[in-house]
């Protein structure tokens, strides 16, 4: 099969004919029909995430159909129309039994990160990690689910727990996973504020229902944030961008008992809050780490219910991957760019 390998951190990435993969007991192969890059990806490609396998074929947010099942698999049918969960857990520690898989203390992995991924014509992945593309769903949009919606979905509906007549601002509103988010937001009843560094995406933003944009290039938006809530600050504050110059303003833009959540995260970065302010207002600061796969289901069915838009800004044939992997990392990509092998 035709694949698009990484053998050197920060290095393009090869196109090369490989083996096909062959399913172990539990295993499914899939046929690839489309996977979505990210920004995990970069820093995988970067050499900046621990213990990457190298050589390596990326990419977990993957579409695809059933071409081949593995002893033992039960469930599941040659044709079947998936995407695979990205975390292989042990199913058997604590946080596995309590739905909060991306704690796993037995974690094996990621698929596209310690094993290989979707930058191919075929995949192998644990059966166990299915989840089914609802019908009426294209495996273009479904490449959505795995993270773009779900990621979103879980920590606004799940971690802040936003509510009607809430606001929330979110920083990196027209990343991938963001600007989903801006339309899960408005789903739940609340104001949105997006806050990005590219007004032509914050027209998009505004055009999925964004209450207030602010290009954090050009003004404090902390201060853009209390002026537009009358003092008050946002309920909830989603930060999918977590450098230095982000964070201390997102902790400024907080309501009394408001709540920040950290998606994403740049190395490095730190902020110095005062503790006083977490016992006089009450702040909440929290992390949302992916997804379960009950969340992710849940993210499958607002896709197919038209609650979310899926938001694809170009499609690149397997051959022209390393195109769509450098869009994402020089955030060109409003939404996901998605990479679609060819099969004969």
């Amino acid at each position: 099969m035709k694949a698009l390998v990484l053998h050197e951190s920060g290095t393009p990435l090869s196109l090369e004919t490989v083996s096909d993969p062959k399913p172990g007991p539990g295993d499914v192969v899939l046929r690839v029909h489309a996977n979505a890059p990210d920004q995990l990806d970069v820093t995988v490609r970067a050499g900046r995430f621990p213990d990457t396998k190298i050589p390596l074929i990326l990419g977990h947010e993957i579409a695809g159909e059933i071409v081949e099942l593995g002893n033992y698999v039960e469930g599941w049918q040659i044709g079947d129309r998936v995407i695979p969960y990205t975390y292989i857990t042990c199913g058997n520690c604590r946080f596995c039994r309590n739905g909060r898989e991306t704690l796993c203390r037995n974690l094996t992995g990621y698929i596209g990160v310690h094993v290989d991924g979707g930058y191919a014509e075929y995949v192998k992945v644990p059966a166990r990690n299915l989840i089914p593309i609802p019908e009426g769903v294209s495996y273009t949009d479904a490449t959505t689910i795995p993270n773009a919606i779900s990621t979103s979905l879980r920590a606004i509906k799940g971690r802040a727990g936003v509510r009607a007549g809430d606001d929330i601002v979110i920083v990196g509103a027209c990343g991938g996973v963001g600007i989903h988010g801006v339309q899960i937001a408005k789903v739940c009843g609340a104001r949105v504020i997006a806050v990005d560094i590219d007004d032509e995406r914050l027209k998009a933003a505004k055009e999925l229902g964004a209450d207030l944009v602010v290009n954090g290039m050009k003004e404090d938006f902390s201060e853009a944030v209390m002026d537009f809530t009358g003092g008050k600050g946002a309920e909830v504050v989603m930060e999918f961008v977590a450098n230095d110059a982000t964070i201390q303003k997102s902790f400024d833009s907080l309501a009394t008992a408001g709540t920040l959540v950290f998606v994403g995260t740049q190395p490095g970065s730190a902020f110095s809050p005062n503790p006083l302010k977490f016992v006089s207002d009450e702040y909440v600061v929290t992390g949302s780490r992916h997804v379960n796969r009950a969340e992710l289901q849940e993210a499958a069915s607002w896709l197919a219910e038209g609650k979310v838009k899926p938001i694809i800004s170009g499609t690149y044939p397997l051959e022209e991957g390393e195109k769509a992997l450098t869009a994402v990392a020089e955030n060109r990509v409003l939404g996901r760019a998605l990479i679609l092998p060819t099969h004969p």
